[in-house]
């Protein structure tokens, strides 16, 4: 069978390699005739990866990063193999992370052949999707070049933020958070960051070092940036996984409210800390909330963070008992507070978005400012419309995105279609077996990484993909 991969990022990287060692070792059975690799981008790295700046950093330390299954050191062997060696806490610039990939995806293509499998890689970006009279899977790249495929599977990953706004035909506003900025640097000039996560603490770091004389706001429905990973991963007690397992467990369907009120509960009886998911505390001094979880970070002292990263598996669980309804409360109530604590800032960052370390009185001043609607940017319902005209019209402002969303074009002819408001396409918790629009799981179409967002709650972390992509059989 020919088995074709639509998107070369670190997912589809991550399925070539296990496909590649499942053809080596004979595994397959002699199954896998052929490979197909296509990426529209040019295994550029993606948006993740693409990047230039030294200041864009992997959110994951460096220990955790290796996409070869069983084998947590190979990422740090290939960094000391190239005279990089570090300690496994660090976090890296995405750009050499880029270079791994490279390396990992050239091996596994070398693999394949070794082993009497053709690899057919192309650039190129897949327009159309259809079935065969016997099934097989026909796709149709944008050069009008069809390519015959037993399997298909799908590892598209995220596009440019959607553009809420309506700036896109802006010249000011800049869609790609990791691009290279070319806007002049001088006083007067103010940058809008819509968003304050993990994206957005990226763009103000690689910002302080470039343009130093520009002023920084960052609009954000919480008001605070996100917490700070710790130097070392702490000891923590299992007593708060244990119960909050318990409680999903012993439930057939889970209620969004609930879900957070009983992990809040929980967090708090079973180790005193107190954790509001739905960032009510909105009001709060971002950067003195920043201090705050800097210094927990450099005491090493267990946080919210260090407890949620223990309940990743629980909470995938979790969201897979929740209907439809209730996934869309959790994003529009708790999604924010969640990835807030969950999703921590390298120390790193956090240090180099600190007032005092961005430099002169006319340096940048990053200040998360509150948009409880997400839009319009103004908190005055009066002055919405002003300040959508201000963003557009006004030289000297420029607004960047922070954050993006998953990658749907290129199948949407297969019939899969959107999670309702969630984001993916619908496919199977268990199998990731693509379904077509009537629900109906097509058996030889698969998906992995972005397009699961709303079928899996992880839909583009490395280690889960890295999971995923061994647990499914596609043969």
């Amino acid at each position: 069978m020919i088995i074709s991969i639509v998107g070369g990022g670190a997912t589809g990287i991550t399925i070539l390699r296990h496909l590649a060692e499942l053809a080596a070792s004979g595994r397959d059975n002699g199954a896998i005739s052929g490979i197909q690799l296509f990426d529209k981008s040019g295994f550029d790295g993606g948006v993740a990866y693409r990047t230039q700046s030294d200041r864009h950093l992997l959110n994951m330390k460096a220990s955790t990063m290796s996409i070869r299954p069983g084998d947590a050191d190979e990422f740090l062997r290939w960094l000391r193999a190239r005279g990089l060696s570090c300690h496994g806490n660090r976090h890296l610039p995405r750009m050499v992370y880029r270079d791994y990939l490279d390396a990992v995806r050239l091996a596994a293509i070398a693999q394949c052949r070794s082993a009497g499998v053709p690899v057919h890689v192309e650039h190129a970006e897949i327009v159309r999707m259809r079935f065969s009279p016997d099934r097989d899977v026909l796709l149709t790249t944008d050069l009008n070049i069809t390519h015959i495929s037993s399997v298909l599977i799908l590892c598209t990953g995220h596009n440019a933020p959607d553009d809420h706004y309506g700036l896109a035909a802006n010249p000011n506003y800049i869609r790609d958070p990791y691009a290279q900025f070319a806007f002049a640097d001088r006083d007067g000039v103010e940058v809008g960051i819509l968003g304050s996560g993990l994206s957005a603490v990226d763009t103000a770091a690689a910002l302080a070092k470039t343009h130093q004389s520009v002023r920084m706001t960052c609009f954000s429905r919480s008001g605070l940036f996100p917490t700070v990973q710790p130097v070392t991963s702490p000891a923590i007690a299992n007593g708060f996984r244990d119960a909050l397992h318990r409680y999903v467990a012993s439930r057939e369907r889970i209620e969004a409210d609930a879900f957070a009120a009983r992990l809040s509960e929980l967090l708090l009886e079973t180790t005193g800390i107190r954790c509001d998911l739905s960032c009510r505390n909105v009001g709060g001094d971002a950067l003195a909330d920043l201090e705050r979880n800097i210094g927990r970070a450099e005491s090493g002292e267990p946080s919210v963070h260090s407890y949620l990263v223990s309940v990743i598996d629980v909470m995938c669980d979790a969201w897979s008992r929740m209907r439809d309804v209730e996934k869309m409360r959790f994003m529009d109530v708790y999604n924010s507070g969640w990835l807030r604590n969950r999703s921590a800032m390298p120390l790193e960052n956090a240090i180099r978005i600190r007032p005092d370390a961005l430099g002169q009185a006319l340096g940048p001043r990053p200040a998360a400012q509150r948009d409880r609607h997400r839009r319009p940017i103004s908190r005055d319902p009066r002055r919405r419309r002003s300040s959508r005209r201000r963003l557009r019209h006004r030289r000297d402002r420029t607004v960047l995105p922070a954050g993006h969303q998953p990658a749907l074009s290129g199948h949407a002819a297969a019939g899969a279609h959107r999670v309702r408001r969630l984001g993916g396409i619908r496919c199977g918790y268990d199998d990731s077996r693509v379904h077509d629009r009537h629900g109906t799981a097509h058996p030889n179409v698969y998906a992995v990484g972005g397009p699961t967002k709303g079928t899996h709650f992880y839909a583009a972390a490395v280690d889960i993909n890295l999971r995923r992509a061994q647990e499914h059989h596609y043969l």
